[in-house]
């Protein structure tokens, strides 16, 4: 695990980040309030859904959810047909940015997931990994639900050292999906890879 990783999160934790939130992602935030409000259900945020094949497969399965699966690129969010589905929702945003203006504007998901982020395997990017990032503290205030997976063993630990760090319950363990949830999990259970799961749930 990276060096500093108690360090960096400890000040995460204990500071506010002040960026600038860019504008698309305020446009965002109003359709995803918008959208919340007409259909009257719970949140159920797909972060980094990239063509959100998980956000489908998450909205069919959880029908009493509304789910909305956020990603920066629009090209992947158009890779694939836009879903038909009533509580089923993808928008272009910036996760991090998005996340802290849900915490300031008190809008909570009832479940978090995340699926196979962007590892940013070198160490000198670690403050760009979610746990390492200024917006991992808004993460935890948004949700008291998180789910992540990956194949990379030191960020599935990592992950949960943040949490715990952060005096989230974390369970860490690995998992092999009865039937994958994105394209990435489908590549790594053919290719055999070991795939690790990280779940921190609060709620009573």
């Amino acid at each position: 695990m990276h060096e500093n990783l108690d360090d960096i999160v400890t000040k995460h934790l204990s500071t506010s980040d002040q960026t600038p939130i860019p504008d698309f992602v305020r446009d965002s935030f109003v359709i995803i309030t918008k959208t919340l409000y007409q259909t009257g259900l719970p949140l159920w945020l797909d972060s980094f859904c990239g063509t959100g094949i998980s956000t489908r497969k998450i909205a069919e399965q959880n029908p009493n959810f509304c789910v909305i699966g956020v990603d920066q690129s629009q090209q992947r969010l158009s890779a694939e047909p836009a879903p038909e589905l009533d509580n089923c929702l993808l928008v272009r945003s910036d996760c991090e940015a998005l996340w802290r203006l849900m915490a300031t504007s008190k809008l909570h998901a009832r479940k978090h997931t995340l699926f196979y982020p962007n590892p940013w395997p070198k160490a000198s990017q670690f403050k760009r990994r979610v746990h390492g990032h200024a917006s991992f503290k808004a993460l935890l205030e948004i949700s008291q639900h998180l789910e992540l997976r990956t194949n990379w063993e030191i960020y599935a630990r990592e992950f949960s050292k943040a949490l715990t760090i952060a005096s989230r319950p974390t369970e860490l363990r690995p998992f092999l999906p009865q039937e994958p949830i994105t394209r990435f999990e489908a590549k790594y259970v053919a290719s055999k890879h070991k795939l690790w799961r990280v779940c921190s749930n609060t709620s009573s």
